[in-house]
């Protein structure tokens, strides 16, 4: 005695069954698609479009891929009353914006868009030669601060050194 449950559509096997010969495997750089969107660059281990989180180290830490593959989601947990998930959704939005994607980000005010960091602004260097000179000594007294860091070099260059 056989039992089927009710109330469930019972459909017809075909007739003949369609043998379809297997897809033949894609090579690693004809596996996804030629990168159109601005701010979209192929991943140097398999070529699957990435996108630059704004943030070099962690690029650098996503796996190899050199940012965050599309289509994939990217999950911080932090200890302690700290700051840095916030600190790291404001970069990562930032990059987003500069390369025109579409951000959003749900559970934050209105307001929160408006402190995003922002692209400096380049001006005509044909403008008031004197504003030049001023902006220029001022690149110069901020660069005295930042030569202590310039030694430090680059977060993990030292792991892959060795």
């Amino acid at each position: 005695m056989s039992f089927r449950k009710r109330n469930v559509a019972v459909s017809r096997a075909p007739s003949v069954p369609s043998i379809s010969p297997p897809e033949p495997l894609l090579a690693a750089k004809d596996a996804w698609p030629n990168p159109t969107i601005p701010g979209v660059r192929p991943s140097p281990i398999d070529g699957r479009p990435t996108t630059s989180t704004g943030i070099l180290s962690l690029d650098a830490l996503l796996a190899g891929h050199a940012g965050l593959a599309l289509g994939n989601s990217l999950l911080i947990e932090e200890n302690g009353t700290t700051d840095f998930a916030g600190t790291l959704l404001r970069l990562v939005a930032a990059e987003g914006v500069t390369q025109e994607h579409k951000v959003i980000v749900v559970g934050v005010g209105e307001s929160w868009g408006r402190e995003l960091p922002g692209l400096v602004d380049v001006s005509d260097e044909s403008g008031n030669s004197s504003k030049n000179m001023e902006r220029r000594e001022e690149d110069k007294e901020r660069m005295k601060i930042a030569w202590r860091y310039e030694r430090l070099g680059e977060f993990g260059a030292e792991k892959s050194r060795g």
